[in-house]
């Protein structure tokens, strides 16, 4: 084991409980008004926060060892008491240090002061003075160093004992003294730890074997003294029961929420009639056994009072959509509206145009509303869907607009019941919105589903991503949703192939993608990180450039179209359709083609700079082809020259693996939550002390713990 031991941290979530106690900085003995400022322009606000501010790491401090220990050890931090054999002074205006050696216990250790201003401190010190001194310590052929060590003169006979002592090390912030906190900890110790209230229920505690919030920090400040082989068990205990209690914190909120959201019971009642049936037999489809268990779960949860609450998570091209328009069907037959909301433009359109022909045959009302709806249009889209002659309304943002009203509901409410307590009541024939359906529900708030979701009463929910979420992260971020998980693929799909290449290689490439598309009818994407040169990226492709390049050189007189963010939803609505329907047979583009872009015929992609893309990020646009029997390809074009040895290791993971829950796990370990999920989630915030790939099993815990709590044993 190392002389160091470090702990870990990031801002955020975790709070002390406390009883009365003065939490002003200023309160504690030896901090002023100047330092208490200082602390707080570092984030450290109170008395609290500046026990949550941890060490960064641990050091062992060999106190009075004898010589021999100290040469065999070469410790990196010493106290020794010691005499003076010689002292060197430098000579003026010399920029040589001043030198003492010092003779300890056996050894001689040389002390240095560089840049001293004047004779003053060299007058303070001569041959045969006693020294009690402390401070880091370097080895250098057998001889030992210390630069500006803390150094005190001490009485020849002065008592000492041998030991290793344990001490914490903390961030030196500028203009605050590396002694400032741990003094300043030591300090109001006593006064906080009695002020600590224990937060956590007792039987859960005594269950899980946690040690109390008081003893954690006692332990990991060392404020009792404490072996350098007993740290680390004592740490991993503190670890274990804040991080516990800051998932705990959010798992119990979940589960409130999860209650609070079905306890009304209020949901209209939707059954699964002949329409739904005729729905799955008109698709063509042979589905999986996965979707087929989600078929019968919304089967049963949309026919209850208990409004539900799910999220459909699958892989790419797993068949989520057939399963989010199934219960649609149910819902239309059933008199109730439902509210199909997508994260763009494209999408949105995409859903409704792919729907459209399998709900007109059915006799389910459709529509679209969107950001470039025109004025006229909504106006009338509006009323239509105001008197209730729209069922299925998709769209973007736009569906929570306040001019956005559904049809009424005049069915007096339900009685409130147990949450899971069946409720026998006569079924009014719903009316409104009675179904809310989001897509790629991580690109949208938690308070913007909750606005959609107000526009009915007690409406069933059901949310789909695209991005397979690790199981950790899913429990953290949607813990107030149950999971209906597709993994499995529909029949018939070929495997895509995956490959790196290099630009050397890239004359090859352009021969096979133009046998393809003039021989074979076949279509390409073109993927780029950037719209347009950034000075940040010097170097590297962007979407405009390339269209050009390839337009004028390796691909002309094929027709190629261009899709990025910038542009007007109706061009890009209008260059998605050429594609489509083939009249374009390129489509260079950014990223936006990542989620839910369906094209059959597209079997080629090319992925410009692909180290500058996460995993998951990768996996989703991989899916935009592979999506007929068709054999298909992705190309990651790389430049080794700015290619890293990591990034290049993860590129060849992502080769080797079309599991996208497997490549998940890896781009949240590498990449954390935030830029997994592409967008962060409104009401969650950072972890202070939980690592959702470390700490799985813990979350895991917490989850079940908090459920206990709330639901009890049944339901966990």
């Amino acid at each position: 084991m190392s002389d160091e031991i470090h702990t870990y941290g990031a801002p955020a979530r975790f709070q002390l409980k406390l009883g009365e106690i003065d939490l002003k900085l200023e309160s504690i003995p030896g901090v002023g008004k100047t330092t208490a400022n200082k602390l707080r322009e570092k984030g450290i606000e109170d008395l609290s926060e500046l026990f949550l501010t941890f060490p960064r790491k641990y050091r062992k401090i060999y106190e009075y060892a004898p010589g021999y220990v100290l040469a065999e050890e070469q410790p990196e931090f010493v106290r020794c008491i010691g005499v003076i054999e010689r002292v060197k002074a430098p000579a003026p205006r010399s920029r040589q240090p001043f030198e003492i050696y010092l003779q300890t216990r056996g050894i001689t250790l040389k002390l240095l002061w560089f840049n001293l201003k004047g004779d003053w401190f060299a007058k303070k010190f001569s041959p045969g003075m006693w020294l009690d001194i402390e401070g880091a310590i370097e080895f250098e052929k057998g001889q030992g160093k210390m630069f500006h060590p803390n150094v005190e003169v001490v009485a020849e006979n002065i008592p000492y004992e041998t030991h290793i002592r344990v001490e914490p090390v903390y961030t030196v912030y500028d203009g605050i003294k590396e002694s400032v906190i741990p003094k300043a900890i030591r300090a109001s110790w006593p006064a906080l730890q009695a002020a600590i209230v224990e937060s956590l229920p007792e039987k859960i505690v005594r269950d899980l074997d946690l040690i109390s919030v008081a003893e954690a920090l006692e332990k990991v400040h060392v404020l009792k003294p404490t072996t350098w082989d007993a740290l680390q068990p004592a740490l991993d205990k503190s670890r274990e029961r804040l991080v516990f209690e800051e998932f705990f914190g959010l798992q119990l909120t979940m589960a409130q929420q999860y209650v609070e959201s079905r306890r009304a019971a209020s949901a209209p009642i939707l059954e699964r009639r002949a329409r739904a049936e005729e729905f799955l037999k008109s698709t063509g489809f042979d589905y999986t056994s996965d979707q087929t268990s989600a078929f019968e779960i919304l089967r049963r949860e949309l026919a209850s009072r208990v409004p539900m609450r799910r999220m459909v998570q699958g892989d790419v091209g797993s068949g989520k959509t057939v399963v989010a328009l199934f219960a649609a069907v149910i819902a239309a037959e059933n008199g109730a509206q439902t509210a199909f909301m997508a994260p763009t433009d494209v999408l949105a359109t995409q859903h409704y145009n792919r729907s459209k022909a399998w709900l007109d045959t059915l006799g389910v009302e459709s529509a679209l509303l969107t950001g470039s709806t025109g004025t006229s249009e909504r106006s009338a889209l509006l009323s239509r869907l105001a008197a209730g002659e729209i069922d299925v309304l998709f769209g973007t943002h736009a569906l929570f607009s306040k001019d956005v009203v559904y049809a009424g509901n005049q069915a007096e409410p339900a009685p409130q019941a147990g949450l899971f307590e069946a409720i026998q009541t006569t079924r009014e024939p719903a009316t409104g919105l009675g179904l809310v359906i989001v897509d790629e529900q991580h690109k949208f708030g938690v308070e913007q589903r909750a606005e959609l979701m107000a526009k009915g009463k007690d409406p069933h929910l059901l949310a789909m991503t695209a991005t397979p979420i690790p199981r950790s992260l899913a429990h953290a971020y949607f813990g107030d949703l149950d999971l209906i998980i597709i993994r499995e693929k529909p029949p018939g799909r070929v495997p895509i192939k995956t490959v790196m290449r290099t630009r050397d290689t890239a004359e090859k490439l352009f021969e096979y993608l133009r046998e393809r598309i003039e021989e074979h009818g076949e279509q390409a994407y073109f993927v780029y990180p950037l719209v347009e040169a950034s000075e940040g990226l010097a170097g590297r492709m962007n979407v405009v450039e390339g269209a050009e390049y390839l337009a004028n050189g390796p691909l002309s007189g094929i027709p190629i179209g261009v899709l990025h963010g910038r542009m007007a939803a109706a061009e890009k609505d209008a260059v998605m359709q050429r594609f489509a329907n083939g009249q374009l047979k390129v489509l260079c583009s950014t990223t936006v083609i990542e989620v839910g872009v369906d094209v059959g015929a597209a079997t080629l992609m090319v992925i410009e700079s692909p180290d500058l893309f996460g995993l998951s990020q990768l996996h989703q646009l991989r899916g935009r082809v592979g999506r007929s029997s068709a054999r298909s390809f992705c190309v990651l074009m790389l430049d080794p020259s700015r290619t890293s040895e990591d990034a290049h290791e993860r590129l060849q993971a992502f080769v080797e693996n079309e599991d996208g829950f497997k490549l998940s796990e890896i781009d949240l370990i590498q990449r954390g939550p935030g830029l997994l999920l592409g967008a962060r989630q409104a009401g969650v915030a950072e972890f202070r002390f939980g690592d959702l790939v470390r700490d799985a099993a813990l979350l895991d815990q917490a989850r079940a713990a908090a459920r206990r709590l709330i639901l009890g044993d049944a339901r966990v």
